[in-house]
């Protein structure tokens, strides 16, 4: 779309068609796995509980070995979490074991005592847990394994439900993955993060939708309630200079760049989440109970999504990018190239403006927000955004200057936008 206007007052709108489907009524709910409990982390709670349909909190993270292994305990808000009115599950992390599992050892004692804790802690504060989860990458091969740790915590845990998060590559052994969530009420199907990049160039998505929806209908032959797990939030990788990965950092971590690596985001694209949810609307699989989010948004973050943003992909809403572009005159003779994003979904900013103008010449001209400009013929330049360059997510609202330009006369001037 191309528009022509004075250049001391101009802009391009790029709007695509917003929809939402209803046609089926799908539960939401969120993981509160941070373990510091801010005072933004319980305004987020307090600001979302009328969206929610329960929450899932962690309260206990196990570093197993073979003596029991050590547990940092999170020092949770349960008043916080009370007054939400949600059903409220508590969830115990348990890091990398292999085992054994069997009912005498030590890491087996030590999950049954912190699931004890765990409940003793909620009924003390007034929070009657409306399910125990149990959050263990265990590895694929030692699922029955794990099936003995789950029919140990049977008895401490009498009437209250027992969850436990799955991975999709657990039901590659169905007969396996069939025992194992037969002895729970109810599990969680987590559909991301399965496959970190191998290199710079892999094409791995933090949440694949045909990936996540082909997943979501086999976990539905096991014929026990579950939640589909999905993101908003990413991480950033570091490859050295053979290729290697080397590190990964998420949402927290120090934003400090060393030199000797390239980096990539790995995220959760709205548009891609919300064909997920979309496909849900449309038919929920048999036994789905709803969405799972990991996790709440959290005011303005680098690598989660903001708020706006996940209420759209929630109800439903699908949406292309939708831009305004404008040149703003400064009383230097300066015009700044000012882009706002107007789309209910957080998108990554435009990869091209094209400027033109006819019957003057342009004297200067800079890039801004680490936008290029590349001169064309016939009157025209382009600020064009990096190809080495992780682009960020800009929610609703965001306005940026992504240039400028100094010209010699008046002109008419005409943009031409590539999201």
């Amino acid at each position: 779309m191309i528009c022509a206007l004075p250049f001391f007052r101009f802009f391009i709108l790029l709007l695509c068609g917003l929809s939402v489907l209803r046609a089926v009524d799908v539960p939401h709910q969120a993981y509160v796995w941070q373990r510091q409990w801010t005072p933004r982390l319980i305004d987020s709670i307090q600001a979302h509980a009328a969206e929610l349909d329960g929450l899932t909190v962690l309260v206990a993270e196990l570093s197993p070995s073979a003596d029991g292994g050590s547990v940092v305990r999170v020092p949770v808000d349960y008043e916080a979490l009370r007054a939400t009115s949600l059903p409220i599950s508590v969830a115990i992390r348990v890091g990398n074991y292999r085992g054994p599992f069997d009912a005498d050892q030590p890491m087996t004692r030590r999950l049954l005592s912190e699931v004890r804790v765990a409940l003793d802690q909620a009924r003390a504060t007034g929070v009657v847990a409306a399910a125990v989860e149990i959050d263990f990458d265990c590895a694929t091969r030692q699922l029955e394994g794990y099936a003995e740790w789950l029919r140990a915590l049977r008895p401490v845990l009498g009437e209250v439900p027992l969850s436990v998060t799955t991975l999709p590559t657990w039901m590659t052994r169905p007969q396996a993955f069939g025992e194992l969530v037969g002895l729970t009420d109810h599990f969680v199907l987590q559909v991301h993060s399965v496959k970190r990049p191998d290199s710079i160039e892999s094409n791995v998505m933090l949440c694949d939708p045909d990936d996540a929806l082909r997943w979501a209908k086999e976990a539905s032959a096991f014929s026990v309630p579950y939640h589909i797990a999905l993101p908003t939030y990413g991480y950033r990788v570091g490859f050295d200079q053979a290729g290697a990965l080397v590190k990964v950092s998420g949402e927290n971590a120090p934003l400090i760049d060393d030199p000797e690596l390239r980096y990539r985001v790995i995220r959760a694209e709205p548009v891609a989440l919300s064909e997920v949810v979309r496909a849900l609307h449309n038919e929920l699989p048999d036994h789905c109970e709803g969405v799972i989010w990991y996790r709440l948004p959290i005011g303005r973050e680098r690598l989660n999504w903001d708020a706006v943003t996940w209420r759209a992909v929630m109800a439903g809403h699908v949406g292309q990018s939708s831009w305004q572009v404008q040149g703003v005159a400064q009383s230097d003779g300066l015009i700044e190239i000012q882009i706002e994003q107007r789309s209910l979904l957080a998108m990554e900013p435009p990869q091209q403006v094209t400027v033109e103008w006819a019957d003057a010449a342009v004297i200067a001209w800079d890039g801004q927000r680490n936008y290029s400009v590349k001169t064309e013929p016939d009157h025209a330049l382009t600020f064009q955004w990096p190809d080495t360059m992780a682009a960020p997510l800009l929610p609703q609202g965001t306005r940026w200057t992504i240039g400028w330009l100094r010209m010699d006369a008046e002109a008419a001037l005409h943009f031409t936008l590539i999201p």
